[in-house]
């Protein structure tokens, strides 16, 4: 083999000792078998409970249902590269519906066994195949809907094996996202580290090291050659991140890469995120809102310097800031090194304007926000008194509850009084009415005598207001 493959001399003193070892072990294994069980058990969960305020005094509690994890989580002192797994299932109310297993080596955990939180497993044993060479343990986490309860480690399981797989050509250091990483090899080894020339055996690329929760595409399996190599190549992760692989293989011990990181393309998109509603404001005092340049593959991007320019589909007077109540402005610049950059954003008009941030070459994104009004502040009449006969009822007349900005405060409540300007003869009809939903309706006022009039409203805090003139008739 070239020089390329890292192993070690069959003389070298640690090939020798671990031969020797493992002639021994088959030696034992001829006579008698020995497997020695560590058991872990997990002290039950404590039952959760919940407590909340009654009416009046004193308090309530309520027992609320536990998902119990499993126990009894086992397996052997020792095993080659193939690592049985048993627990005593889930007891009590809810019932799980499932477990998955996960191995933890160090401070890594990767899942185990082809178990998933997507697709876990039934049964209350496992088999986890190509485990790589090492000292491990084993969690189970049981499923119940939403719900996961999680057993105590078990105890260490050794794993050494006769055949092992090395990785001869380890990934990139690094790679873009998207992008196919460089080919990398895997190689069928024996335990004294000496080639194993054995063709057509599949050897299986997973993540094992997958912080960002990345995916692998790709062909996963590759086959060996008559060397007793698999070729991986056309393989991409589109999410930024520091990872590594793991390769399996049937009776071979599997093996970890190195790590290697996967750096965010070239920007291509804007997106835009922040609060989903604020309230009516001549100043900029929604947000802060973000405004972030990303790749294809929604990786925040920090090279280069990008200016975003913002507009608003709102009919009323919108005011963009780089802070809250700050001076306006139409556009910002995300800097180099950073991905993004925050605005806030003002409106008097209460509605749902549609936000957007543009950058040449980067086309443009959306983020709708709903105003909403701000503090009751005056009265206006919407529906203004018309002419009318002497002595008849004036078509119906509303008085809105606004805000500053004129735009009706729809929870508003507050009581309104009608009365006249001209103080002689009479104003009829029912003349204090509660706001509904912001609206005062007066639909039964009559006024003598005959002349010109106005009306006037008035309500606590909320000023007065005067109608457009009208006539009643003689």
């Amino acid at each position: 083999m070239s020089g390329r493959h890292n192993t070690s001399s069959p003389g070298s003193p640690h090939g020798f000792r671990r031969g020797l070892v493992l002639f021994q072990r088959l030696i034992r294994r001829g006579i008698a078998v020995s497997v020695a069980l560590v058991l872990a058990v997990l002290l039950g969960a404590p039952a959760a409970s919940a407590s909340w305020s009654a009416t009046g005094k004193g308090s309530t509690t309520a027992a609320a249902a536990t998902l119990a994890p499993p126990t009894n989580v086992t397996v052997p002192s020792s095993s080659n590269s193939n690592v049985s797994v048993s627990w005593t299932g889930q007891a009590g109310t809810p019932a799980a519906t499932g477990y998955y297993v996960s191995r933890i080596t160090g401070s890594t955990s990767v899942l185990a066994c082809g178990s998933s939180p997507a697709a876990p497993i039934t049964g209350t044993s496992c088999t986890d195949s190509s485990v790589p060479e090492g000292t491990h343990k084993y969690v189970v986490t049981a499923v119940h809907r939403s719900w996961r309860a999680t057993s105590a480690a078990s105890g260490i399981v050794t794993v050494s094996s006769i055949n092992d797989l090395r990785f001869g050509v380890q990934p990139a250091a690094s790679v873009v996202a998207g992008s196919a990483l460089p080919a990398f090899t895997v190689e069928l080894r024996t335990a004294f580290g000496w080639p194993l020339w054995k063709s057509d055996v599949p050897v299986t690329i997973g993540l094992a090291s997958n912080p960002g929760g990345g995916t692998l595409a790709g062909t996963l399996t590759a086959y060996t050659n008559g060397w007793g190599e698999a070729t991986f190549t056309g393989l991409a992760i589109t999410k930024a991140g520091a990872y590594t692989l793991i390769a399996s293989s049937p009776g071979y011990a599997g093996v970890v890469s190195s790590t290697f990181t996967v750096t965010a393309a070239a920007a291509t998109q804007l997106a835009v995120s922040g609060p989903a509603s604020g309230t009516a404001s001549a100043t900029a005092t929604v947000g802060p809102f973000t405004v972030q340049r990303q790749d294809a593959y929604g990786n925040p991007v920090t090279t280069g310097s990008t200016e975003v320019t913002f507009a608003s589909s709102s009919t009323g007077t919108k005011v963009f800031a780089a802070t809250a109540g700050g001076a306006p402005l139409t556009k910002v610049t995300i800097p180099a090194g950073a991905a993004s950059a925050s605005f806030f954003y003002g409106d008097t008009k209460a509605a749902a304007p549609v936000i957007t941030a543009a950058a040449t070459g980067l086309g443009q994104a959306t983020a709708q926000v709903s105003i909403t009004p701000a503090a009751a502040a005056k009265l206006v009449f919407g529906q203004q008194p018309t002419n009318t006969a002497k002595g008849q009822r004036i078509t119906p007349v509303t008085v809105l509850v606004v805000d500053q900005f004129n735009n009706l405060q729809t929870t508003s409540v507050a009581p309104v009084t009608m009365d006249k300007t001209v103080k002689q003869g009479n104003l009829g009809g029912t003349v204090v009415q509660s706001a509904v939903g912001g609206v005062a309706t007066f639909s039964d006022l009559t006024i003598n005598p005959a002349g010109a009039h106005t009306l006037i409203a008035t309500s606590p805090g909320l000023g007065t207001v005067t109608s457009t003139e009208f006539t009643s008739g003689g």
